[in-house]
């Protein structure tokens, strides 16, 4: 049987943030996930940019 632990909301995260996480009978994370619902957005304007330049440019913006 699995166990499911829920972190909900996550703190030091601007916005809302929640984590699933999954454990298998022996007690081990079998699966998890990290859900954010807010559009951020930024991942348009990185869309077709090179991606040497996105630790440059995303390490500018606040959040996640």
């Amino acid at each position: 049987m699995s166990q499911r632990i829920t972190i909900d909301p996550i703190t030091r995260l601007e916005g809302h943030g929640k984590i699933d996480i999954f454990l298998n009978a022996a007690g081990n994370v079998d699966r998890a996930y990290f859900q954010v619902p807010e559009l951020r957005g930024f991942e348009k304007f990185a869309e077709g940019r090179p991606a040497e330049d996105m630790p440059q440019i995303t390490s500018r913006i606040c959040g996640v």
